[in-house]
C-alpha cells in the first residue's frame, strides 16, 4: 500500500510543462503541411533542428538530406505580398495593412553559419526560405544572401534538382548526432519546445514486460491518463512509420529549453509530443 501511495503522491506533485511567453497551436498552420509532402518525397527529414549559439540556442523548421546533400529549411505561413526593401521584409495584406518583418533570409544564413561552426562542417549546406500559403504572392528575388527564396510547390523539384547539380558537395554528418527540438503540449494546451536530454522512456507492454523507447527513433507520441491505475497509456508512432502502444508510471523528461534553462516535465502532464 506504502509503493501505491507513493506513487500516488508523485504523479500527484509532478512538474508541469513550464509556461512560454509565445503559445503555439498543435499543428501549427504550413508547417505540418511541409512536413507531409516532405516526408513522402525525401528519406531523412528531420524537424526544428537547432544549434547552440551564445548561452542559447537558434532554430529552423527542417533539415532535409537528400543525396547526401544537407537543406535548411525555414516555413513562412505568410498570406498578401511579401517584398523586400533594404535588409527588411514587409508584409502587404489584402485588408491594407502592411507590415515590416525581420528577413527570414538573414535568420537562415545565421544558422547556417551557427551550424558550421558547431558541427566543424566543411561541406555545403542549402539554406532555403519556403512560404507555405498558397495565395501569398512573392515579389522577391530568386535568391537573397545565398538563400533560396521559394513557393511550396517548387521546393521538392529544387531540392531534387540542387542535389543533382551538386553531387559530392554537401556536408556530411549524422542525422542521429544533429540537435532538435521537441515540442510538448499539456491537456491545457499550454505550449514547450527545448531539446530532448532524456535518451530513453522507460514503460511496459499490455503483459508487463518491460519496454524502453529510445527518444531518437519516435516521431510522436500521446498520453491516455489511466488515473485509477495510476498509470498512462501511451500511443506512439516510430519515426520509420509502424507504431505501438505502451504504458508508464512516472516518467519525467529533461528538457533544454531554447532560453538555455533546464526544465523537468512529467510525461502524465503532456498530451502530444511531436520529436
Amino acid at each position: 500500500m506504502s509503493n501505491l501511495f507513493q506513487r500516488w503522491r508523485n504523479r500527484a506533485s509532478a512538474e508541469e510543462i513550464p509556461e512560454e511567453p509565445e503559445i503555439e497551436r498543435f499543428g501549427a498552420d504550413g508547417e505540418e503541411l511541409v512536413y507531409g509532402i516532405l516526408a513522402k518525397a525525401f528519406d531523412t527529414v528531420i524537424r526544428s533542428p537547432a544549434v547552440p549559439h551564445k548561452e542559447l540556442f537558434l532554430e529552423k523548421d527542417f533539415l532535409v538530406i537528400h543525396q547526401g546533400f544537407p537543406f535548411l529549411l525555414e516555413v513562412k505561413h505568410w498570406k498578401g505580398e511579401v517584398g523586400q526593401y533594404g535588409d527588411k521584409f514587409y508584409q502587404q495584406k489584402e485588408n491594407g495593412i502592411r507590415k515590416t518583418i525581420k528577413s527570414p533570409a538573414g535568420t537562415t544564413a545565421q544558422f547556417l553559419r551557427q551550424m558550421r561552426s558547431y558541427y566543424h562542417l566543411k561541406g555545403e549546406i542549402c539554406g532555403m526560405v519556403v512560404f507555405s500559403e498558397p495565395s501569398c504572392k512573392l515579389a522577391l528575388p530568386r535568391e537573397i544572401d545565398g538563400i533560396a527564396m521559394l513557393p511550396l510547390e517548387e521546393a521538392v523539384s529544387f531540392i531534387r534538382s540542387y542535389a543533382k547539380a551538386h553531387k559530392g558537395e554537401g556536408a556530411e554528418f549524422s542525422p542521429e548526432d544533429i540537435l532538435r527540438c521537441t515540442r510538448f503540449y499539456s491537456r491545457e494546451r499550454e505550449f514547450c519546445k527545448g531539446i530532448l536530454a532524456t535518451n530513453y522512456i522507460e514503460c511496459f507492454t499490455e503483459d508487463g514486460s518491460a519496454a524502453r523507447l529510445d527518444t531518437l527513433q519516435l516521431r510522436f507520441l500521446s498520453v491516455e491518463p489511466q488515473p485509477l491505475r495510476l498509470r498512462d497509456k501511451l500511443y506512439v508512432t516510430f519515426s520509420n512509420g509502424s507504431s505501438g502502444v505502451f504504458y508508464n508510471r512516472d516518467t519525467v523528461l529533461t528538457v533544454a529549453v531554447l532560453d538555455g534553462s533546464y526544465r523537468k516535465i512529467a510525461l502524465n502532464r503532456i498530451q502530444h509530443i511531436v520529436f
